[in-house]
C-alpha cells in the first residue's frame, strides 16, 4: 500500500484533484523537491543556488503558483533557466510549470535584485497552439473563479486593462483576440497574451481548448543571430521562438515570435549547450529558417 508521503509527492493531474493539508513546512518541503529535482532546461550556466533558494522562498511565501481560494497545490517544476532572457544586462530566472489550470501560462519569468528580492513579470507565455481539452487540467470557471467575456469596440489590449486589472482583485487575465479570461487567483495579476493564436471558429470563451504542453525550454543565440538570447519553447513537432527586447514597468513583454519546424529527428536541445542540438552525429544551432 502507498505510503501517505509517497501519495502526498504523487501529482495527480485529473479535474479531481485530492489536496493535501500539509501545512507551511510540508509544501515548503514539495517545493525544495520540485526544485531539486528538475532539469537546467539550458545552458546558461549552473543555476545559483542563492538564486534559486530566493525564487523558492518566494514562491511559497509570498506569491504561491496558481493559489485559488488559499489551497495550494503540488506545484510541478520542469525546467528553469538563469539567463538575460530580455537581453538588458541582467540575468532572469525562467521556469516552466506544469500547471494545473487550463488558463495558467506554463512559462513565467522572475527578476531577482542583487539583494536577492524576487518579483515575477506580469506577463507568462504559453507557446504552441492550443488544443482539445485533454482532462488533465482544473478549470477556474468550474470552481467559480472564471469568467469569459467580450468587449465592444474593437480587439483587445493588454496595455489598455492592465492598470483595471491590477485595482479591481482579478488575479488571472488571459488575451485573446476577441475575448477575455478572467479569474480570482490569488496574488499579483498574471497576463498570458494569446493574441494571433487560432482558436476554434466562433469561439468566445476558453471551454473547448487548453494551451499546449511545452516540452522543453531553452534559451541563447540562433544561428543567424548569435548575439542576442532567444527562448525557445519545443512544442509538439514545433518551437516556438521569442525574441523579448524589454519588459515594460507593467510587466507586459515587449516581444516578437516565431514558430518553425522542429528539425527532422529533433529529441530536444542539448543540456549546457544553448539552442544546439544533436542528430545522429552531427550538432547543428537552432535557425528561423
Amino acid at each position: 500500500m502507498t505510503s501517505f508521503w509517497a501519495q502526498a509527492f504523487l501529482f495527480k493531474r485529473k479535474a479531481l484533484v485530492t489536496v493535501f493539508d500539509l501545512g507551511f513546512w510540508g509544501h515548503f518541503l514539495l517545493l525544495a523537491l520540485a526544485f531539486a529535482g528538475m532539469q537546467p532546461s539550458c545552458a546558461h550556466a549552473q543555476l545559483d543556488p542563492a538564486r534559486v533558494k530566493a525564487l523558492q522562498n518566494y514562491l511559497l511565501k509570498e506569491d504561491y503558483p496558481e493559489l485559488f481560494a488559499k489551497s495550494p497545490y503540488r506545484t510541478r517544476i520542469e525546467g528553469v533557466l538563469d539567463v538575460d532572457v530580455d537581453n538588458d544586462g541582467n540575468k532572469e530566472l525562467v521556469v516552466l510549470f506544469y500547471p494545473h489550470y487550463l488558463q495558467s501560462a506554463p512559462i513565467v519569468i522572475y527578476k531577482i535584485d542583487a539583494n536577492g528580492v524576487v518579483k515575477r513579470v506580469t506577463e507568462g507565455i504559453a507557446p504552441g497552439p492550443v488544443r482539445r481539452i485533454s482532462g488533465d487540467y482544473l478549470d477556474s470557471h468550474a470552481v467559480g473563479s472564471g469568467a469569459d467575456f467580450t468587449i465592444s469596440g474593437g480587439k483587445s489590449d493588454p496595455a489598455g486593462i492592465i492598470g483595471v486589472l491590477k485595482k479591481s482583485g482579478v488575479g488571472g487575465l488571459v488575451i485573446y483576440d476577441h475575448f477575455y479570461h478572467m479569474d480570482g487567483r490569488s496574488g499579483a495579476p498574471a497576463v498570458v497574451d494569446m493574441r494571433g493564436v487560432k482558436l476554434p471558429p466562433g469561439t468566445l470563451d476558453c471551454s473547448k481548448f487548453e494551451f499546449s504542453r511545452v516540452k522543453q525550454i531553452a534559451a541563447g543565440g540562433l544561428r543567424e543571430d548569435p548575439s542576442k538570447n532567444y527562448l525557445a519553447a519545443w512544442v509538439g513537432n514545433e518551437v516556438d521562438v521569442y525574441l523579448i527586447r524589454g519588459i515594460s514597468a507593467d510587466g507586459l513583454l515587449d516581444k516578437t515570435k516565431w514558430v518553425v519546424k522542429a528539425p527532422a529527428g529533433f529529441k530536444g536541445f542539448d543540456p549546457g549547450h544553448e539552442l544546439s542540438y544533436t542528430v545522429g552525429s552531427q550538432t547543428s544551432v537552432l535557425s528561423l529558417k
